[in-house]
């Protein structure tokens, strides 16, 4: 069977899965699980070529609720994804900076400078200015920053310029690490450091000051800023990890945030996943498949634990 075959029955099985009355859940999950990403963007066009059909808008008036937003979520191409995340986070009344910190902290500027380009082709507007409509203060200034895209992409460690960096911070932490000028250490440091980098001088300032960096950020700001400053070196530095947590935050307490769960098990999936669910195991001792499932039900929850698996 040729790849184009492949994709046409697929096509064919989503199709016959909606038809008729009622809808077979379990052969939609089947089908859409069964493909990566990119392979479900063809299949979404040869249900187009082959029955004239738009398959989200057939999606959307078959399904509800939480089952609905995750399927048609993986029918998305991911750099849309991101940027319609964007979007409605900022939409309306209120915003959901969680959403925004997310995305904006976690994306490397390859990505990032996709996301900003889809953005403008979906919604006629440039993200940065809708970030700062919806935002303000020290917030705003480094979501703004960090849209600029110029984090540096050296992944060779300068060892005497960390340990350099590492230094200056421990000078300046009885003060405030300030953030009011690109010239200034602590801000030059989170806004432009590689990866690598990052990772370089978090171990040096631990070594020279006993306290990590995180801790630092933990008793000089508050707010939106202080996540956005932890989220910055938490998903660069350990990018599994941070979502492990992510996760975790998402199904504890009194209620889900299905949004965050949906996003992060949607665009992390094919990614590292399993690498998530080993730190979520070794952080809290428990087993992640089974903390999702227990926090939701029906074929939701179903959709949500294949693409755990």
């Amino acid at each position: 069977m040729s790849e184009s075959d492949i994709y046409v029955k697929a096509a064919e099985e989503l199709r016959k899965a909606m038809e008729g009355f009622g809808t077979d859940e379990e052969s939609l999950i089947r089908t859409v699980t069964a493909h990566k990403t990119r392979d479900r963007l063809k299949i979404k066009k040869a249900y187009q070529e082959k029955y004239n059909k738009d398959l989200i808008e057939d999606l959307k008036s078959e399904l509800s609720g939480k089952f609905e937003d995750a399927m048609i979520a993986l029918f998305k191409d991911p750099v849309e994804y991101d940027a319609e995340c964007l979007y409605y986070a900022m939409k309306g009344a209120g915003t959901d900076e969680t959403c925004l910190i997310e995305i904006i902290a976690s994306r490397p500027n390859w990505l990032m400078q996709k996301i900003k380009l889809k953005y403008k082709e979906l919604y006629n507007k440039e993200l940065e200015e809708d970030v700062k409509g919806d935002t303000s203060g020290d917030f705003q200034k480094l979501l703004i920053g960090l849209l600029k895209c110029n984090r540096s992409e050296n992944k060779e460690i300068n060892r005497e310029e960390c340990q350099k960096i590492a230094s200056q911070l421990n000078e300046e932490k009885e003060q405030k690490w300030s953030i009011e000028s690109e010239e200034d250490v602590f801000y030059k440091y989170v806004m432009f450091s590689s990866p690598q980098e990052l990772s370089a001088v978090a171990r040096e300032y631990y070594k020279i000051s006993s306290e990590t960096i995180i801790d630092g950020i933990e008793k000089k700001f508050s707010g939106d800023s202080k996540e956005l400053l932890k989220t910055i070196l938490y998903s660069l530095i350990s990018p599994s990890e941070y979502f492990a947590t992510r996760i975790k935050k998402a199904i504890e307490g009194f209620g889900t945030d299905n949004k965050t769960l949906i996003r992060i098990l949607v665009t992390r999936c094919e990614v590292d996943m399993n690498i998530i669910k080993k730190y979520y195991h070794q952080i809290y001792q428990k087993d992640m498949i089974e903390d999702v499932k227990s926090d939701i039900s029906g074929d939701y929850q179903k959709l949500m634990i294949e693409l755990i698996k």
